[in-house]
């Protein structure tokens, strides 16, 4: 039996916000897959809390 999504239903939140820190250089970018990106930041740390605080408010607003 095939799982159905009622019509208009776009993926679940927890597929649009993958997200990612890359490292580049002396800098880490935080990147989500629904598009946000954070400024590059020279502490991995300070990267990390940008990314959990757009996915804190991503999550409060789904």
């Amino acid at each position: 039996m095939q799982s159905e999504q009622p019509a208009g239903a776009g993926p679940a939140p927890s597929e649009l916000h993958r997200a990612t820190v890359e490292e580049r250089g002396s800098f880490c970018f935080a990147r989500c897959a629904c598009g946000w990106q954070a400024s590059g930041r020279r502490s991995r740390d300070r990267a990390r809390r940008d990314l959990a605080d757009h996915l804190a408010e991503a999550a409060g607003h789904g």
